[in-house]
């Protein structure tokens, strides 16, 4: 009977891991199609960010089918700790889920680390899945106590569990109360200049240093407001890891913050075969073929839902997986690959890059908000603070 309590808890938990890890496995499915997810609920609570970057997989397969066999086989193991007839086996066995729920606490603290503090982003699935490995941790522990009952090493097995768990529990904690801080921080917006300037004098002074460009930049890509107070000229490359996070930052902020803001996005892939500015056999391998694919969605009206499978697909983008995304996005096969094989798309591709390399631009990404020149990779944050800054700017 003593065993039975931890047992069913162990076990149900295990369950509820099943089902958001199938939640799991379904979003990434849903985000690999292009479909829209439940798991967006808010411009930093997403699972969008988390879900397709490389952190996400292990040996090409997603963590969350790992997880999915993981929660199966605590709650069959913790059943079987519960009706096994030798005390010796559930003894072992049920350390071994103890361990293993130490493991997957471990684990959570490894991911959450990589969603808040690389990616910037909250993942409600993955955060439920960290508050059932806590609550594994302390029922494992239960269970495992309640095995050792009877043995003479009782004592020193609970000491060494409390410590463990302890441990285990304080570091969630920390990192519970670290993220609570960043989503706080993360949400402010609309603040004034001079607010934005108290809490970072140093990006204020160094932005408005930066130098002011007259463009004259042709077509382009463009979404956002018809009227706008900010414009944000891009030159991104698709295999570049820094304008991935730029694209992250973009997804994060727009939405707040975005209301009287236009985004003209240009191709400047640091690739050799279609830019002259990169050394024979340099740069990245799929940049010119990535940026050219896009230019056959734009033929069908779709290069923002293709821009958006690239960057959160980066960096595969040999031909067939570009074709995939084509057909992910719903668009016409032979269109696309006729568009793929025509001067057209390389011609536009092109282009884009004769501007940049007008406006003498040598890495990616560069942006201009309203002609002023940022090169590298904004967080949130940044991004937020140079919208604001130029919105102030502007005459009203």
């Amino acid at each position: 009977m003593a065993l039975k309590r931890p047992a069913v808890a162990t076990a149900v938990l295990a369950l509820l891991g099943v089902i958001l890890s199938i939640d799991l496995v379904y979003t990434h499915w849903q985000l690999a199609h292009g479909l829209p997810t439940a798991c967006t609920i808010s411009t930093t609570v997403d699972c969008g960010p988390v879900l397709t970057s490389d952190y996400a997989y292990i040996f090409g397969v997603p963590i969350a089918w790992f997880a999915l066999a993981t929660y199966i086989g605590l709650a069959a193991a913790a059943l079987v700790v519960w009706r096994l007839p030798s005390t010796r086996r559930r003894q072992q066995v049920a350390s071994a889920l103890f361990m293993a729920a130490v493991a997957a606490v471990g684990f959570s603290i490894y991911l959450a680390s990589i969603a808040f503090f690389v990616l910037g982003t909250v993942c409600p699935f993955c955060a439920g899945l960290y508050a059932i490995n806590l609550g594994l941790l302390v029922a494992t522990a239960r269970l495992a106590s309640a095995a050792q009952a009877l043995t003479r090493d009782h004592q020193a097995w609970q000491a060494r569990a409390r410590l463990i768990g302890a441990g285990a529990v304080a570091a969630l904690v920390l990192l519970i109360g670290t993220l609570v801080w960043k989503v706080g921080a993360a949400s402010i917006e609309g603040q004034s200049v001079d607010e934005i300037c108290k809490r970072n004098a140093d990006f204020c002074e160094k932005y408005r240093a930066l130098p002011v460009v007259a463009l004259d930049v042709p077509e382009g890509h463009v979404k956002g407001s018809a009227s706008p107070t900010v414009t944000i000229v891009e030159f991104s490359d698709f295999e570049c890891g820094h304008c991935l996070k730029a694209y992250q930052s973009l997804k994060d902020v727009l939405p707040r913050l975005g209301k009287d803001v236009q985004v003209r996005f240009h191709h400047f892939p640091l690739d050799s075969a279609c830019n002259p500015d990169v050394p024979a056999g340099a740069g990245h391998k799929y940049a010119c073929l990535a940026a050219m694919a896009s230019e056959c969605a734009a033929q069908q009206q779709k290069f923002w839902q293709y821009h958006d499978l690239l960057f959160q697909h980066q960096p595969v983008f040999d031909r067939d997986s570009l074709l995939g995304y084509a057909e992910n996005a719903g668009l016409d096969r032979v269109q696309f690959l006729s568009c793929l094989d025509s001067d057209a798309a390389r011609q536009a591709v092109q282009r884009d890059i004769a501007a940049g390399r007008a406006l003498h631009i040598e890495s990616t990404p560069t942006l201009y908000f309203n002609g002023r020149a940022f090169r590298g990779a904004p967080d949130a944050q940044m991004l937020g603070d140079a919208i604001e800054l130029e919105r102030a700017a502007k005459p009203s």
